[in-house]
């Protein structure tokens, strides 16, 4: 049978191959609606958005506050993150049916919030101190609830949380903006903490429950010391952690090893570990240690663990336990050991009964995956600060860290059934990028997708049905009826893109 449509361009390689133009709902994002499944069962932006102050009239509001948050929230969860980006979002049918928090067909007629009315959730984010401080409380409040929700309405039995700081990059004059001389940019320098069950984030390697995620954050100036702030920062963060485990203890960086830290979680009698800056009284403890056995090295060189006692710098309060760790490894080009060899310092909050050197070490290490976060959170969701003001700034980066989240939380669950590991980038790219075209049939709309995706959202599937809210959160109430507001006469109905 012949195609009615008129060829857009005929290909000369190949004449068989025509270009059409169509109007048919066709969307490169399929997996927008896993992302609002994920979200309705654990009522994530249903209850931020009604916890939050709404100053518009909603007599003459078009959009409510939760479709606002799911059409911002979600477009960046599948790395959309410039505001523009909403411009073409509002006319995607998979976007449409994730955001619109009405039932029935309708919303696959009706286009989403353009860029001017996202501008405006900003404002309304940051309106008052009371929005504020909902926003700052969401990302624990994802991470518990799929916490429970997985697992039964229990805390985890253990809990680490890891803590660390890393640059934004900004192009333009936004205040609190600086140059930072370590990273030779000009930069935000916010302050993150996330959690991980056991201490692991690899779930599917270790077999222990799911569950880790972004926990808390805070937006700081560009120029500031990585320690800046972290006394208020790791109150609120024990606040928020003992929700999530029965036992917590705190994986930290050189930069915050400071006296202040140390001696806040001794007092409160939490558990840590963290690597210390070399001093001379350090080196002079290390001084015995630091030579090599007599005989031809072993093939991989050494590694060795020193108990070194206690410690106390001046600005301490309590004295603490320090382990020595000695890495000597020959150079793989060579294969000779270097002329000293390369050491370092951990200051650890249990006993030695409690964890011994070589566990305390290889505790440590898995903070590595944690990094790994950071950089999937930079490459994957690409946060962009460009807003004209701090605080709304800061809204946007928990806007984007909340849309890690529940990307991670699906990409989690995946990895458990699959048995395998996958970054967040392939999981946007492999899972929920997923090409499909959206189809009217009997009052109903029928999404059809790629066939490759199958497989990965069946597993899901049967993932999503397992979880559990319990009974102490509200009830997520989903699509409610209500009238349509039309849209304002300068809005277009179909996509229009600039030349």
């Amino acid at each position: 049978m012949g195609e009615a449509k008129q060829p857009l361009w005929e290909p000369s390689f190949n004449r068989a191959v025509k270009v059409v133009a169509s109007d048919d709902r066709i969307t490169s994002d399929g997996g927008l609606v896993l992302l609002r499944e994920a979200d309705h069962r654990l009522g994530i932006t249903e209850s931020l958005a009604s916890n939050l102050y709404d100053p518009r009239d909603q007599n003459l509001t078009r959009y409510q506050l939760v479709e606002l948050l799911r059409e911002r929230v979600y477009g960046l969860a599948l790395g959309y993150a410039t505001q523009d980006d909403a411009d073409r979002l509002a006319h995607d049918p998979a976007m449409k049916m994730a955001a619109w928090n009405r039932p029935g067909d309708q919303a696959i007629d009706e286009r989403l919030a353009s860029q001017p009315t996202q501008s405006r959730l900003i404002d309304i984010l940051t309106l008052t101190p009371d929005n504020r401080a909902t926003l700052r409380d969401v990302l624990a409040d994802s991470c518990e609830r799929h916490l429970r929700a997985t697992g039964g309405d229990h805390a985890a039995r253990r809990v680490t949380v890891d803590i660390d700081s890393f640059p934004i990059q900004v192009y333009g004059q936004q205040p609190g903006a600086a140059y930072n001389g370590y990273y030779k940019e000009t930069v935000y320098h916010p302050l993150v903490a996330s959690y991980s069950v056991a201490g692991t984030y690899d779930s599917a390697r270790e077999g222990h429950r799911l569950g880790n995620g972004f926990l808390h954050a805070i937006l700081r100036q560009g120029q500031v010391h990585t320690a800046h702030g972290i006394g208020r920062f790791m109150q609120e963060v024990v606040r928020k952690s003992k929700r999530l485990g029965q036992v917590v203890d705190f994986r930290i960086d050189a930069g915050y090893t400071d006296g202040e830290t140390l001696d806040t979680l001794t007092d409160q009698r939490l558990r840590f570990i963290g690597r210390l800056k070399s001093n001379a009284v350090l080196e002079r403890m290390a001084a015995p240690h630091l030579w090599r056995p007599v005989g031809r090295p072993p093939k991989g060189g050494y590694e060795e663990v020193i108990e070194l006692g206690k410690y106390q710098a001046e600005s301490w309060r309590h004295a603490q336990r320090v382990l020595l760790v000695i890495i000597d490894r020959p150079d793989p080009k060579t294969g000779q050991l270097n002329l000293i060899p390369d050491y370092f310092f951990l200051v650890v909050g249990w006993t030695e009964e409690e964890l011994d050197g070589p566990e305390a070490l290889e505790h440590y290490r898995q903070r590595g995956t944690f990094e790994d976060r950071i950089g999937e959170f930079q490459q994957a969701i690409h946060p962009r600060l460009s807003h004209t003001d701090f605080d709304a700034n800061e809204a946007l980066l928990r806007l984007a860290l909340l849309a890690f989240n529940l990307g991670s939380m699906l990409r989690i669950e995946y990895e458990d059934v699959a048995g395998s590991c996958m970054d967040l980038g392939r999981f946007q790219r492999d899972v929920l990028k997923a090409g499909g075209r959206v189809v009217k049939h009997g009052r109903r709309l029928v999404l059809q997708v790629a066939k490759v995706v199958a497989p990965f959202w069946q597993r899901l599937q049967v993932c999503l049905e397992r979880w559990r809210l319990p009974p102490r959160f509200p009830v997520p109430i989903g699509a409610q009826a209500c009238a349509w507001r039309p849209p304002p006469s300068h809005a277009f109905m179909e996509e229009v893109r600039r030349e």
